[in-house]
């Protein structure tokens, strides 16, 4: 595990905003940027509570801990941690346009 200290990622004030309002004063250890192909839209970019291990760059940012598999992070970088009425956001380099969606197989094909 590396501590990386980039500009490329970065943590809207928004996003300090919920993680703060949401955890209160009981801050999880580190919080996971993962790949998840789980959205209905195609895959995408999440966040999870999880702890870093020796394949990940972390990133300190005002006191919170964030993980990114250092491949991901090669591929993705720079990274934006956003929140919004939907809730959070992971912007990133990853072109998601091609992949497509899960309709959960009720797509009708006319």
């Amino acid at each position: 595990m590396e501590i990386v200290d980039s500009a490329a990622f970065t943590v809207t004030e928004a996003a300090l905003s919920a993680l703060s309002l949401h955890f209160g004063d009981d801050r999880p250890p580190c919080l996971r940027v993962f790949l998840s192909f789980m959205s209905e839209s195609g895959p995408r970019l999440e966040l999870s509570l999880d702890a870093p291990t020796g394949d990940d760059a972390t990133f300190a940012v005002d006191g919170w801990q964030f993980a990114v598999n250092r491949q991901l992070w090669l591929q993705a970088a720079p990274l934006t941690v956003d929140c919004d009425g939907q809730g959070f956001r992971i912007r990133s380099s990853l072109d998601f346009s091609e992949a497509g969606g899960s309709c959960g197989g009720s797509c009708s094909h006319h």
